[in-house]
Formats: C-alpha cells, structure tokens, sequence
C-alpha cells in the first residue's frame, strides 16, 4: 500500500495547490513520480531506458543490506547508488536518493552521515526553489530534529525559525505544521532554560477551538443506533484483530512490535488499539509528525486529540485468539468482519492505522480485521516487497482458515490494496484448494445452490498482472456475493508498475480495463486523491461513500451513487464513477445516519441542527440534511444516484 501521509520529515506538507480531495498532478512532477515512486527498480523513465544496469544493481543491494541489518554494507551500497546517480543530470532523483539516504542513516545512528546527505539535499533543493519554498520542509525537519537530538540547540533554533517562517507563508497562522513546529520551539527553549522565549512561544500556541466532528453534537438526544466507535476525551478507540507473518523486533513500542523482515514458524496473532481524534475527516488519516521523536512537550492526551495513532498491540497465542475474537464478534451488533491486506511499502503500524480508518470512516458495526504481510516500508524496497507477497499470500491461507472456521463471523469481507491483492489472490486459491480436498461434495454443487464462503472483496488499485488477474478471478467470483475491482485511469504508481513489468496491471483503467462476467468493475478515474492517484478507495470520501454502500447494502452498481454503465462488448460491462455527484463528507455522513436511523434519520439530523451557533457547522449539517432528503427521494436523484 502506497500511503503518502504528508509527514514532515519524509514528504512535504500539502502545498497551497493541494486540494481537499487529494494533490492535482502537474506534468512537472511526472517525472518524479516515476522516480519515487517504484526506485530502485523503478527509478526513471530516463534511467531506464538508458539501462543502467549499474545502478539498478547497486539499489537492490542497498535494500538487501539493509533488510539484513548490515548497516555499513547497506551504506556503502547506498553512496555507490549516489556516484552512478550523480553522473546522470535527474537533479530531483538526486535529491530523493539523498533524502532516502539521510533517513536510513538516522535511523541507524549515524547521525553525522545523516545530516551530511541532508545538507547536500537542501542546497540541490534551495538553488532551483529558492530558499522559502514549501519543499524545504521536509529536509530543514530532519536537520533540525538531528540538531536538537545532539543538542545543538542555536543550529536547531535557526531551522525551526526558518521553518515556521515558511509554514506560515505557506500554510497560515494555525496550520497543524506551523503549531508542531512552535512545540518544538518551545521544547528547545525549555531544554536551554529560555523563560523569555518560552512565555514568547506560548502566547503563539493558542490553536483554534477543536470543531465538533461527531455525528451527534448533541449527546444523548439521539434515537437509534449511536456509533460503534464512540468519542470521549477527544478520541476514539478501534480495535482490530490481526494476523501476520512478520517477525518480531524485541521492541516493546507498537510501532515498532513487527518489523520487516519474514517470521519463522507460526503465523502470530492478536489485536491492536487504533485512537481516532474527534478531529477527524472522512477520507483523512491524520498522520503524526516525526517530530514527536523528539518532543517532550506535548502529552499523550494531545496526540490522541489530533492524530490516528497505533496506541497497543495485544499479542495472543493462536487459542487465545480464536477465543477473543469469538467474543468480540458475539458482542458486536453485527456479525460482519472485514479483514485487511495492505499494499506495498508499508510498515505494520501503517496498516493498523489504515485499518482502524477504515473502520470508523465505513461506521462498520462488525469487527475490522488485518493481514499484515512483511513489506519493508520503504519507497526503494519494490523488488525485496515483490519477493515476498506470494508467500505471505500462502501463510494467510491459515488465518483466513481460521477466521471462518473458528470465529463465528456471520460474512466475511475481504478488501485488499495494491500489492496486498497478490496476498490475497494467493490465499484464496490455497484456502479453496484446501478446502476443495477436504469438502469434496463443493466441487459438485451447483453455482446457484452452493453458499457464498464471503461477503464482498473487494479488490483496490490492484498491482497485479491484468492477464494473471482475469484467470485467478475465474476461480473466485463464485465464492463471494460480490466481486468488486476499483481502477484508475491516473493511478500514476501503477503506470510506473506497468513501465517496469511491461504489461498492464488490473488496477489500471483506460483500454486495458478489465471487463468480465461476474466482477463488478468501477472506473474510479475521476477521484481525486493522494500524490500518485493510488490511495484514492481511503482518500476519498466519495470513493468511501461506494464502499460503504457496498458492505452496508451489498448493492450492485446500479443501485448506487454516480454509476454509469460502459458496455465493452461480449457481455462485459464497467461502471464509470462520477464523483461530482456522490462527493464530499456531508454525501457520507448522510448515509451514515440513514443506516443508522432509518426514517427517523431526518428528524435527527433537524434536531441536530437546531442545536448548533456555529455558522460553519450548522451549514454542514444544511449540506448533509439536503443530501439525506435525496436518499429518501429516489425521484429527486439524478440518473443512476443513489437509492436507500
């Protein structure tokens, strides 16, 4: 799963032309994606095609040492990287690969090695920007934290000024870097004994009133089903079950429980607390700063209020896990589970968050689920993740066994991003196999009369051979109430992907759209979302509003929102979604409130609106009031719009 969560000190904040559905791709930064996006083996068009065999070579070594912690291997590897790099004229692969290696030098302790690759990377970057431009962010964070981590304080005080200089030309007054950047400040006024600077910064930290975001303002006025997932103290609590073969790191931080490299023996088991900030939006994963590494001024209580954040692991043995997981899904008001499988270049932490996300943002009211395969987490380890997907996808054969076999789960969902859909094909096709010799008498029943194993799955952005994936699908459609694949014509990760393999990916629109008898397809072209156009199914509230209906409901596409039927010929069909009419959280909350109150929804939600004094949110609750007056008036609705 590519999550491009706009972190200081990995990526640049949103600039001013980002939008509130996700980045509008320029043709400047085409080339750049395409370096980022998939490096080492995926560095450039212009590398590529030049074959430089060389430096492909010296990136797989630098990932292969760094998997087996050889850390002065993986260095030298990484500086060989940088010569061949340097010969070339791709100033912004340069600046990445700089970046790349700053971050893994940190990481290591090599902290003066850190810092050296930074600088360079800020020069490169300050003599084609200039020196306020909102790219610097990323690189003047990780300076100034390594400056503050060895406590030199007037280097480090010099980059936080300079950096909220730019966050607030950029951003404005209030904006969540410019307050993490005035935190830090005042952390480094502390450390030095400022009572000046200090009470100079505090007058400054006086961010804007948290806005209500719940469905219910008003507590306790509401009739009906509340969410499963309620708010109190300015968060809320998720949990989700897990399983997954990754090894253990002997860290105790959740964070950092699982690491990247494949567990031997067993599958390991248990479940997680995800905290979602009031805050929240639909479609948003509020993503920590790595400052907090560093900060020893903001409470626990704060980052709950702002961030989605992994709060605890809860390892269980394989019993105790069938026994926990049974009991939560008896208590839960739904017997519905979802299970998770993330994509590449993400860390278990990444995928515990996504999931608790989606979670909260779909109101499921059954249990949310993950499998966590050991991607390495990074940008430059496509080749080591591709290594090991398949095989990780055979080793979740046995959770998806035990899931169905053990927990009592009414239906059993299955939503997969990216790479994650190689897991999850190769676990279907050995689960049913299995399950095929040891229940022949399925082998023999008709179609029509045998019981669906599955709810829906629901295949995102998948990077997945288009030709491998239209056989594997033969196998599966019959197994589940829906199959449903999620494409993109601007999914710029998968372009990269297809460049490199040299054949179309099923998770890309346009003429190699998949088509088939049985899989529910939607072009997803006109969703906005993040950087490389391939997070869009989590980042997106319209995109989060067509599954919602889906797991809810379990409607075709006609049934729902914005779906227009593309007949391909020889009775395949695709659906092209059309956001411009299912958009926008209020589209989302006013759903929600229909699956939770039915035909009392209406009323609550006047209620709800008679209660509020803030302007903007009594306008919000306007927007959602008039689209739930569409969902239950199928004639106001515009063509192919959603029914309730």
């Amino acid at each position: 799963m590519l999550e491009f969560a706009w972190v200081r000190g990995l990526q640049s904040p949103k600039p001013p032309s980002v939008t509130r559905g996700g980045f509008k791709p320029f043709a400047s930064t085409l080339m750049l994606l395409a370096t980022v996006l998939l490096a080492p083996l995926l560095l450039a068009p212009a590398l590529v095609l030049a074959q430089s065999a060389d430096l492909l070579r010296s990136y797989r070594d630098f990932e292969t040492a760094k998997a087996a912690y050889r850390v002065q291997d993986a260095l030298k590897f990484g500086n060989e990287a940088l010569r061949l790099t340097e010969a070339g004229d791709d100033q912004q692969t340069l600046i990445e690969l700089l970046r790349n290696l700053g971050e893994y030098s940190a990481q290591v302790g090599e902290d003066q090695r850190a810092a050296e690759y930074y600088e360079r990377a800020l020069l490169l970057q300050e003599s084609t920007l200039g020196p306020d431009h909102p790219d610097l962010v990323p690189v003047l964070s990780a300076l100034a934290g390594l400056n503050l981590k060895s406590q030199r304080y007037s280097e480090a005080e010099a980059q936080l000024l300079r950096l909220l200089n730019i966050e607030r030309k950029a951003y404005g007054e209030h904006h969540d870097n410019a307050l993490a950047t005035l935190n830090k400040l005042r952390d480094l006024y502390r450390a030095t004994n400022n009572a000046q600077a200090i009470a100079r910064i505090e007058a400054q930290l006086q961010p804007p009133a948290a806005t209500e975001r719940s469905l219910f303002p008003v507590p306790g006025t509401a009739p009906g089903k509340n969410s499963p997932y309620q708010q109190s103290q300015g968060f809320a609590t998720v949990r989700v079950f897990y399983g997954t073969d990754r090894a253990l790191t002997g860290e105790v931080k959740p964070a950092l429980y699982y690491g990247s490299g494949r567990g031997r023996g067993e599958l390991k088991y248990g479940y997680l607390d995800v905290t979602i900030p009031q805050i929240h939006k639909e479609a948003e994963l509020e993503t920590q700063s790595r400052w907090a590494d560093y900060t020893f001024g903001v409470s626990a209580a704060t980052l709950r209020s702002r961030y989605v954040l992994l709060e605890k692991i809860t390892p269980l043995v394989k019993e105790d896990f069938q026994r926990t997981l049974r009991r939560q899904i008896g208590d839960a008001r739904s017997k519905d589970v979802f299970i998770f499988v993330h994509g590449f270049n993400s860390t278990f932490e990444d995928a515990a968050r996504r999931t608790a996300q989606l979670a909260y943002d779909l109101d499921f009211d059954g249990t949310p689920m993950m499998y966590s395969w050991p991607s390495q987490g990074s940008l430059t380890a496509y080749a080591a993740d591709e290594a090991v997907v398949n095989v990780s996808g055979r080793k979740m054969a046995e959770f998806l066994e035990t899931v169905i076999a053990q927990s009592g789960a009414g239906r059993v969902h299955l939503i997969a991003h990216s790479m994650g859909n190689r897991a999850l094909i190769e676990a279907l096709q050995t689960y049913l196999a299995k399950r095929a010799l040891s229940r022949p008498v399925l082998t023999t029943q008709a179609p029509q009369n045998r019981q669906n194993i599955f709810g829906q799955i629901v295949l995102t952005a998948p990077d997945v051979d288009r030709d491998y994936f239209m056989d594997a699908i033969e196998s599966l459609r019959s197994v589940a109430d829906r199959v449903t694949l999620y494409a993109s014509a601007n999914d710029y990760a998968l372009r990269t992907s297809q460049f490199y393999h040299g054949a179309p990916r099923a998770g890309s629109a346009g003429d190699s759209i998949v088509g088939l008898p049985g899989l529910d397809t939607i072009d997803m072209s006109s969703v906005p979302a993040d950087l490389f156009g391939h997070s869009y199914f989590a980042a997106n509230a319209g995109a989060i509003y067509d599954m919602f209906r889906l797991l809810w409901r379990g409607e075709p596409p006609p049934q729902r929102c914005g779906m227009d039927d593309h007949n391909l010929g020889n009775h395949r069909t695709v659906w092209l979604f059309n956001v411009n009419l299912c958009k926008g959280d209020d589209m989302l909350k006013a759903a929600v409130m229909l699956k939770r109150f039915g035909d009392l929804a209406r009323s609550q939600v006047k209620a709800t609106i008679s209660t509020l004094t803030n302007p903007s949110q009594k306008q919000e609750w306007t927007l959602v009031l008039r689209r739930l007056d569409g969902l239950l008036t199928p004639a106001g609705l515009p063509k192919h719009g959603a029914t309730p």
